[in-house]
């Protein structure tokens, strides 16, 4: 059984995305996923599906829909996570904000997390919007903060730029095989305050969160990384294991919801 998978995807109101003239308008509102995930989930045996910002009055009504025909959820990057959805005004280091799609994904994260068991994997801003929706707060900046630099662009994409420490015994520990890891780093915004209802089980050497799981025991895969595997993927089989394990439990909840069914 290949599970399928949601991708959340980025979204841009202002008619500012790069586009071809093949495609359309440079007035037109667009939706667009980097192939990176599409690739990386194809890999590990999932059937990717692109989760588009519905702005609409009962987008909500349509979520709750769609949910029960997923086998997982992917928070993916993108624009800076809306400071307003944890308390605070946008400062001068804040890029592109898309708050529609901001208010989707807090919604639709806080959603799974409270009222299902569906797996979870987040990406770069997907960790953050995870943060957001179980009550964290971001770093607007880093830097501005007086950390290290994490936004290293100026490496290849597939290239790791700095190492993260991994907690032993963690979900992610076990999915590596090892406790520290390589990873790429092309963020500004991080993890400020860790929502109670989250652990981080690894950080960098300045002691910012690289990766959250749940807090307490549980069974449950709901795993956010601040670094880019699906980027390093298709040449590092360590960060492919990621998108791997994800997609395993993916199948594993959809095999026991058939079962479930054929039960009733």
């Amino acid at each position: 059984m290949r599970p399928l998978i949601g991708i959340t995807a980025n979204f841009r109101n202002d008619g500012e995305m790069e586009y071809s003239r093949a495609l359309g308008f440079a007035d037109q509102r667009w939706h667009a996923l980097a192939d990176d995930y599409i690739q990386a989930v194809l890999r590990a045996g999932g059937i990717p599906v692109i989760l588009p910002v519905m702005d609409t009055p009962d987008a909500k009504s349509v979520l709750e829909e769609l949910l029960p025909q997923l086998d997982g959820v992917l928070f993916s990057g993108g624009s800076d996570v809306d400071p307003r959805e944890f308390g605070e005004r946008a400062g001068e280091a804040i890029g592109v904000i898309v708050p529609e799609r901001d208010a989707q994904e807090v919604s639709l994260c806080r959603e799974i997390f409270e009222h299902s068991e569906l797996p979870v994997l987040g990406i770069c801003r997907g960790l953050q919007v995870m943060n957001v929706a179980l009550g964290g707060t971001l770093y607007q900046d880093v830097q501005e903060a007086g950390l290290l630099r994490h936004n290293l662009w100026v490496y290849p994409r597939a290239e790791a730029s700095h190492k993260v420490q991994v907690e032993a015994g963690s979900r992610l520990a076990d999915i590596c095989g090892k406790t520290e890891l390589g990873v790429n780093s092309l963020h500004h915004m991080a993890i400020k305050d860790l929502s109670p209802q989250l652990r981080a089980v690894a950080r960098t050497e300045d002691g910012l969160v690289e990766a959250v799981e749940p807090a307490g025991e549980t069974d449950r895969f709901f795993l956010g990384v601040q670094w880019h595997p699906e980027m390093m993927s298709a040449k590092d089989a360590l960060q492919q294991g990621i998108l791997n394990a994800f997609a395993e439990s993916c199948r594993r909840y959809a095999l026991r919801r058939a079962e479930s069914g054929r039960a009733n």
